[in-house]
């Protein structure tokens, strides 16, 4: 699942980059583990902004983010709802059956028999009239 690097940061998706860098530092400042040695959910929080931070803070790796959010949120529209889920007892995320990739691939097996079959023959007929 993607995360959400603008919750995370507390900024609008249409914020500039001085919003989002004040943001980063407004959090740092709160949760670093320097200032906040002995709380773990201050060091995820710190860990979270910072991983936001490395996203939104290049534009060209935000503009990347970006497309890559409007594609995920158009995938999952149009499957309705849901695309993965995790596993229960591992950090493994697993792909949800899904029939129409399924008729897909089928199709495009067959597709690639049928062609290998096609060329087979033809390199057959060929061998045969030349010999």
């Amino acid at each position: 699942m993607l995360p959400d690097h603008y919750q995370t940061l507390g900024v609008r998706p249409d914020a500039d980059a001085d919003e989002i860098r004040a943001a980063y530092l407004r959090l740092m400042r709160a949760n670093h583990p320097d200032h906040r040695p002995d709380d773990p959910r201050a060091a995820a929080r710190a860990r979270a902004a910072n991983a936001a931070w490395e996203v939104l803070g290049s534009s060209a790796r935000r503009a990347a983010y970006d497309r890559l959010r409007t594609v995920r949120a158009a995938s999952e529209e149009r499957r309705g709802g849901r695309v993965s889920r995790r596993h229960p007892d591992a950090a493994i995320t697993t792909v949800a059956y899904n029939a129409e990739r399924e008729h897909y691939r089928q199709r495009v097996t067959r597709s690639l028999l049928r062609f290998s079959a096609g060329t087979f023959g033809a390199g057959l007929v060929l061998l045969l009239l030349l010999a």
